[in-house]
Parts: structure tokens; sequence; C-alpha cells
């Protein structure tokens, strides 16, 4: 009975593992009012992670590079804080949203 429960959990992990990633938006593709509204979902994405993640090993340099990205994202670069933005939230192990 446990060898048939271990083939169906292989089966479904093999499976699973063949459907491809949904890749993230890119935000060099965005026009700059889109990577406008992605720098602001990005950041409600990150204050909801914040209580979650902080303190754990990689929070320290993601966190400096979210806020550079948000930095970035105020000073009318939006496209190149958005990209920030989604790299600091990938760093700690999260899926960004995306628009």
């Amino acid at each position: 009975m446990n060898r048939i429960f271990a083939s169906a959990a292989l089966a479904a992990a093999l499976g699973l593992a063949s459907v491809p990633a949904m890749a993230a938006t890119d935000a060099s593709n965005l026009s700059t009012g889109d990577a406008k509204e992605l720098c602001t979902k990005l950041k409600t994405q990150f204050d909801f992670l914040k209580p979650f993640k902080e303190g754990l090993p990689y929070w320290k340099t993601a966190s400096e590079e979210f806020k550079t990205g948000r930095q970035d994202c105020q000073k009318d670069k939006p496209v190149v804080g958005a990209e920030a933005m989604q790299s600091a939230i990938s760093d700690m192990y999260v899926k960004p949203d995306t628009l």
C-alpha cells in the first residue's frame, strides 16, 4: 500500500516538474505608466511579506535591493525600479506580482 502512495506521489511530482513556470512580467518591456502601477503592486506585496521574511538570512540583501528599487520608482525611473523590486522579492523565494 505504501508503494502505491509513493508511486503516486512520484508521478505527481514528475508531472508538476514538467509544467513550465510562468515568468514574471518583464518590467523592461513595460510603459512608464504600467511600470509605476507595478511598483505600487510590488510595494504592497513586499509590505505583506515583511513580517514573515524579516530576520531570515536573505532579508537584509533583499530589503536593501527593494529600497533601491522603490527609490528609483519615486525618482521617475519606474522601469528600473520595478525590475529591482521584482528581483528583491524573488530573492526572498517568492514569485513577484505582475500586472
